[in-house]
């Protein structure tokens, strides 16, 4: 076992109710003793430069578990040079300059869910002003690697682009653009979303012309070529509060309410004694089952993936279809075109950018 990214669920708590939500919300976090419990097992596990992950719920309302955390790796750390990074995804609302010295101090990678021009309509009402002064105050801080994540449903599309352009004229140097795929998308919808992009590609050759960057991640450089496979599992692990072990959050999110069913049986690693008493023969036997996790087994309504001309650039995250309603290994069509626009549009924009060069 080797694993480049390891997350600690640290609640099911939120503070928010944001209309595609997919989790189901509990008051209760992880026990500091499973906490300590997992790092000594797993540390000797992480890779140089692994990744510790701080997700929710909203992690913030366990600060103090996280604050436990970090300080135990690091003192696990001391003369070994593993590098090992934090990351958290956060809603915003509970951080305040306290929450950053610290984040700024960890040199903490922090994802920020922040929908925008939308934020009122599918995320909390009156958050909108809190969350743009508190990404003001993130951006004067140094040492935090800090990104936006804005989340689109059908019904908030029509935002896209203008809140894009808010967003990067905020000064926001890396910002990422998710779609929720919790509700099916009609034609309307789809049309829509190919207005919004083309209105975004705009305004991004012309901030790139001027400033010479591309802050939208799902605009910048080449695909990555090559039939995906989901590595849940294999290289990365969660760890929720109840103490079970997943090859990623998604997976407790879809099944976590089905134990007994065949399909939590097959993906989940178990309790973490358990696992720690069991490894050898547990981790080998529930891999075996994300190892199938990969695009050339998908199908669409219409088609088996390995015959489309696109798979070798199309990256299908197999929860997402899960929490849309589907079966694991099936593509609605709707989420098939999805894609389709999403490359089509970062082409353009590549080959306009090149052009301008």
């Amino acid at each position: 076992m080797k694993f480049t990214s390891f997350t600690f669920m640290v609640t099911e708590d939120c503070n928010f109710n944001c209309s595609y939500c997919y989790q189901d919300k509990k008051k209760r976090h992880i026990d500091i003793s499973i906490l300590k419990r997992a790092i000594d097992f797993f540390f000797p596990f992480f890779t140089d430069g692994c990744s510790v992950n701080f997700y929710g719920g909203e992690p913030l309302l366990a600060f103090e578990l996280i604050q436990q955390a970090v300080a135990y790796i690091q003192q696990k750390s001391r003369g070994l040079d593993k590098g090992i990074k934090f990351s958290m995804t956060s809603n915003g609302s509970l951080i305040d300059d306290h929450v950053l010295q610290f984040l700024q101090k960890n040199r903490f990678s922090l994802l920020l869910s922040f929908d925008g021009l939308a934020q009122e309509v599918s995320r909390k009402k009156g958050s909108f002003g809190q969350i743009v002064s508190v990404i003001e105050m993130i951006l004067n801080k140094r040492g935090i690697d800090f990104e936006i994540n804005s989340v689109f449903t059908p019904k908030t599309i029509g935002y896209l682009s203008r809140s894009i352009q808010f967003v990067v004229e905020l000064g926001v140097p890396n910002i990422g653009i998710s779609l929720s795929k919790i509700t099916a998308w009609d034609t309307g919808s789809l049309d829509l979303l190919r207005s919004e992009l083309k209105s975004t590609r705009d305004f991004l050759l012309s901030f790139y012309e001027s400033a010479g960057n591309i802050p939208l991640a799902n605009f910048r450089g080449n695909s990555q070529k090559g039939i995906f496979v989901c590595t849940a599992g294999l290289d990365r692990m969660a760890l929720t509060p109840g103490g079970k072990l997943w090859g990623c959050h998604l997976f407790f999110d879809c099944f976590k309410g089905r134990k007994g069913k065949e399909e939590y049986a097959h993906f989940c690693f178990g309790d973490l004694e358990s696992f720690i008493k069991n490894h050898e023969s547990i981790y080998p036997e529930i891999l075996s089952h994300y190892s199938q996790l990969r695009m050339d087994f998908f199908y669409t309504p219409s088609t088996f993936c390995i015959l489309c001309d696109e798979i070798m650039e199309c990256h299908e995250c197999p929860m997402v279809n899960k929490l849309s309603g589907s079966k694991i290994w099936s593509i609605p069509s709707w989420t098939c075109e999805i894609n389709k626009i999403f490359r089509r549009e970062k082409k353009l924009f590549l080959n306009r950018m090149r052009g301008s060069e």
